[in-house]
């Protein structure tokens, strides 16, 4: 068993803001979401370190909008499973030949 010590910077929160009706921070979170409602996201797949588009497409919403499209993403296939699989297993063996405190701290 591998022994060792490791260190992560303390985590620091944000400051918290009241968003309280005509403050300045719910005033710049409205037109930020007035922003990027107007855009639409184009999401690929990611396997291994490729983006990936099909011509399968399919349309995202807010949960509260379903008439509003937020994007598209790029829905796989069976060929696209077993691309994922095959990266998985190619990063396999870099991954478990990696030190535990690297592999920590990745997360």
């Amino acid at each position: 068993m591998q022994v060792g010590t490791f260190s992560y910077p303390m985590p620091v929160n944000e400051t918290v803001l009241s968003y309280a009706p005509g403050s300045p921070e719910k005033k710049r979170l409205k037109e930020v979401l007035a922003e990027l409602k107007k855009q639409e996201a184009d999401i690929p797949m990611y396997i291994g370190s490729k983006e990936v588009r099909t011509n399968k497409k399919k349309a995202i919403h807010p949960p509260h909008e379903s008439k509003h499209v937020l994007g598209y993403f790029h829905a796989g296939e069976e060929k696209h499973v077993h691309q994922a699989i095959e990266a998985a297993l190619a990063a396999k063996d870099s991954w478990a030949a990696m030190s535990w405190e690297n592999r920590a701290n990745i997360f």
